[in-house]
């Protein structure tokens, strides 16, 4: 029946293609169409949904499509570093509470008004009482002093405020009303000329865009998902649109894969302390008598074979990973594991000896004082994530411990999540995350995903406040570099982290995506879209 089911879904988003498409003609004139939209430099590309809140970047970011409608003060550059967007420079106070930001004075939105400091300190205000899905808290007020400046008042010092800047699209202040998410209104590459609602929306390049000019004279973004838009980009109806490692070994006559580094990273959350009763500020139990055990957490970073997660479940499309910050530029090389440090059963099994667990009852579970090293491992629907768990379970089997995995939604994971081992996909390029992961201070907190493990090492969380209190990202690189001394592998093993899942493109022969950056959890495939082009 559920065959039958997924089927008749597949059945239907290929007539949904068709239709919408005219895909009603024959072979030949649709592969016409697509030879006429790279003459004419067109692209169809698909994005899976439709943003739920339309394009108001004032309530978030929803994601890298932002970025072909709004311009952001700043933007990643091809090494994860920042570099100026809207931004022309920025200075902060002896204090650090005060960041002050000069914006370029050519820069104008579709509707041909100039992007001004103003504008600037509407949109952050504006999102802070809105509640964007951004932290914004730390803001205190940001005001325009005149057209090109703009300050950000802080409540706190905070090194990685640029992470901020870098995240709004800038919005006009006097176009802004309850449509316009409906009718954005941006300074970005692109404006959006047609939008049919559920299906696609039809944009075309900015003339008065101040960057580099996309090449891409009309770009289409179909709300299809994979299996459809594999079959729409067969047909020759849709350009280009993101699969997973398995469909990449699928020949699809026309096209080709594309693969993209990422530092999309997943891995295994375990809870840091004993299971002694106690709860959470958000209601929920703490604790693990097992994976609270350090014996526990090094025997599984050391047993799991990272290589063989790539090469069965990415399909070769990804890296490995054991601290989550490969790429990063505060990755403490030191602390990573190397590869005849990893996937080794039998020094698992030693470290497991050494901490006091053995199979005293021959069960094939390794037990210590009386307690089996048995726990579950929850996690959520995704790409991958469930292959990767799977292995993750047959691993710690051989070396004697029992994980039981458990599908969950993000909600229902609440009540266990600082008991049980949590599967987590990673990757934001924000050295603030590790504030997030690691800090003891929220361990427990009103956030339940913030250092939902309750990992707290004094030691760690000086770091960490040295880190915070830098005057910016670049002072403080040398700290966020000391804490995975303790919140990494060879320390305290808070995590086991797996592997870096390239995003991997189906697309018709001929597209390139120029240079994009390297992509994070989420994806950024849209930052560089100006590079986007047909090359034969």
């Amino acid at each position: 029946m559920k065959n039958i089911k997924s089927i008749i879904a597949l059945l239907l988003s290929l007539v949904l293609v068709f239709s919408f498409f005219g895909c009603s003609k024959g072979a030949n004139e649709e592969k016409s169409a697509r030879e006429q939209r790279k003459e004419n430099n067109q692209l169809v590309a698909a994005i899976g949904s439709e943003p739920e809140g339309g394009f108001d970047s004032v309530t978030g970011g929803h994601g890298s499509v932002t970025k072909l409608i709004f311009s952001t003060l700043f933007k990643r550059d091809k090494a994860l570093g920042w570099e100026g967007d809207l931004a022309t420079g920025y200075s902060v106070s002896d204090d650090k509470l005060s960041w002050t930001v000069t914006i370029r004075d050519d820069a104008k939105f579709t509707d041909g008004t100039t992007v001004k400091a103003s504008d600037v300190a509407f949109t952050y205000n504006q999102a802070k009482v809105a509640g964007a899905d951004i932290d914004l808290t730390i803001i205190d007020k940001v005001e325009a002093t005149n057209d090109t400046t703009v300050v950000f008042h802080l409540t706190r010092v905070y090194s990685p405020f640029i992470e901020r800047m870098g995240y709004l699209g800038i919005v006009p202040e006097h176009a802004y009303n309850d449509s316009f998410k409906d009718n954005p209104v941006g300074s970005g590459p692109y404006k959006i000329v047609q939008w049919d609602k559920g299906q696609q929306i039809i944009l075309t390049p900015n003339e008065d865009y101040y960057g580099e000019k996309a090449k891409i004279s009309q770009l289409t973004l179909a709300f299809l998902d994979t299996d459809a838009a594999v079959a729409a980009i067969e047909k020759g109806t849709v350009d280009v649109a993101e699969i997973n490692g398995t469909l990449a070994n699928k020949e699809v006559p026309g096209a080709t894969v594309i693969d993209i580094p990422s530092i999309e990273c997943y891995g295994v959350c375990f809870p840091m302390i004993k299971d002694t009763g106690d709860k959470a500020k958000d209601g929920a139990y703490m604790g693990n008598n097992v994976t609270s055990d350090l014996a526990i957490r090094q025997a599984l970073n050391a047993a799991v074979d990272r290589e063989q997660i790539v090469k069965g479940v990415l399909n070769g499309y990804g890296t490995v990973s054991t601290t989550g910050l490969e790429k990063m530029p505060w990755q403490n090389e030191n602390t990573a594991l190397s590869a005849d440090e990893y996937g080794n059963v039998d020094a698992a099994k030693k470290i497991l000896a050494d901490g006091g667990w053995a199979d005293s009852d021959n069960d094939g579970i390794v037990e210590k004082d009386g307690v089996k090293a048995s726990f579950k491992l929850l996690y959520t629907e995704g790409k991958y994530r469930q292959e990767m768990a799977l292995e993750f379970v047959k691993v710690a089997k051989s070396i004697g411990i029992e994980i039981t995995l458990e599908l969950k939604t993000w909600d229902t994971i609440l009540d266990e999540i600082h008991k049980e081992a949590v599967f987590y996909g990673f990757g934001s390029g924000d050295p603030s995350e590790l504030y997030n992961l690691y800090y003891g201070g929220i361990a427990g907190g009103e956030v339940a995903w913030d250092n939902s493990g309750v990992y707290s090492n004094p030691k760690g969380d000086a770091i960490i406040d040295k880190a915070l209190e830098a005057k910016d990202e670049a002072e403080a690189l040398s700290y966020w570099k000391a804490l995975q001394e303790y919140a990494s592998p060879k320390g305290d093993a808070p995590y086991c982290w797996l592997v870096n899942a390239d995003h991997v493109y189906l697309a018709a022969e001929g597209f390139s995506f120029g240079q994009p950056v390297v992509q994070p959890h989420g994806g950024r495939i849209f930052d560089n879209v100006v590079e986007w082009n047909w090359t034969k």
